[in-house]
């Protein structure tokens, strides 16, 4: 055989068999910890008497096994990305329905969206879901404003992050300024509803900035696309001017 005779294909097999031995070794290593896992995680069923279609695993957890970070999770799973992304948003779908129902305190939310977004940083969803959960339910305001940002470095022309960062801004923060440019930013946006406008010149007026308003107002004015819209930012923009005028 060519092994015993070409010392270049012997050494060769040396440096593969340390290689080929790890793979054997890893991929039932891998089954048998997500078998654990699974053991751990489904082992015992009891119904929730708040949220009967929750499950109760005995030992007062709800998330047996929280994924470090990503890299972890594409080591420990072969498999797609975007697959264990959904996976992982399944199950993050269902922790925050039974916290939702039961106790509405939702400590690993934001991780599991973290991990979400690091698997799949292309899908919008896992974003805009944790721009209204993490500040609204959660009470997590700060981590809300770190999901926005995050979501709005992959999704610069996405209106609703944008108004969802305005709203934040203006609801948690108190910054109306900052609120009334990120609204105007999310109105000059393409799909953005015709109300935005408005809305940040109003905020931009209580902030008692009015000029600002009215470059707000005209801005989007010369980018809505029916008249419908230009008659909605039209009355806005004769409201403020008219006021200006009276000294209001």
């Amino acid at each position: 055989m060519p092994v015993f005779v070409n010392g270049k294909i012997r050494r060769r097999m040396r440096k593969r068999i340390p290689l080929i031995l790890c793979m054997t070794l890893l991929f039932p290593s891998t089954l048998l910890l997500q078998a654990h896992f699974l053991h751990e995680r489904y082992g015992e069923y009891k119904i929730l008497a708040d949220c009967p279609w929750c499950e109760d695993d005995g030992l007062g957890e709800d998330v047996v096994y929280v994924p470090f970070n990503a890299s972890t999770m594409r080591l420990l799973s072969p498999a797609d990305p975007h697959f264990l992304a959904d996976l992982l948003w399944l199950r993050t779908v269902y922790y925050f329905g039974q916290h939702a129902f039961t106790d509405r305190q939702y400590p690993y939310l934001l991780h599991l969206l973290d991990v979400i977004t690091d698997l799949s940083p292309e899908w919008e969803q896992p974003y805009l879901f944790g721009a209204v959960v993490l500040p609204v339910e959660a009470g997590a305001v700060e981590d809300g404003f770190y999901l926005i940002d995050k979501g709005l470095a992959q999704f610069p022309q996405s209106w609703e992050l944008w108004f969802y960062k305005g709203f934040c801004m203006w609801q948690f923060r108190g910054d109306i300024d900052s609120a009334a440019r990120a609204l105007q930013r999310a109105a000059l946006l393409p799909g953005s509803p015709p109300y935005l406008a408005p809305l940040a010149a109003t905020l931009a007026t209580r902030a008692g900035q009015r000029e600002l308003a009215l470059r707000f107002l005209n801005e989007v004015l010369d980018n809505l696309p029916t008249p419908d819209q230009r008659k909605i930012v039209l009355e806005k923009l004769r409201e403020i001017s008219g006021n200006a005028k009276n000294g209001a």
